[in-house]
């Protein structure tokens, strides 16, 4: 069940730049990375959402976003078919 419920946690890590922001990052094999705030750009999301999510290549160059995605079954439907993040499937997350 932890699985479940940390699915966002295990799979990305947090980022602070003291004075500016704080972000989930993930960091895919290719170079590719996502980054995870909340709604105003400067801070960690609230645990259920909403995010603000941005998909970089290896050279920080934007591939797509900011998105928001209001809950974390729509971020996980997002971020489903860009990431190789270990999503659950059950529809307890």
């Amino acid at each position: 069940m932890l699985f479940y419920v940390n699915w966002l946690e295990r799979g990305f890590r947090v980022v602070h730049t003291p004075g500016i922001a704080r972000a989930f990052v993930r960091v895919e094999n290719n170079g590719d990375h996502f980054t995870l705030t909340d709604l105003g750009g400067f801070d960690l999301p609230q645990r259920n959402g909403p995010f603000q999510a941005t998909h970089f290549n290896k050279h920080d160059e934007v591939i797509e976003g900011p998105i928001t995605c209001n809950t974390r079954l729509g971020l996980a439907a997002w971020l489903r078919t860009r990431s190789t993040i270990p999503i659950p499937t059950d529809p307890r997350m």
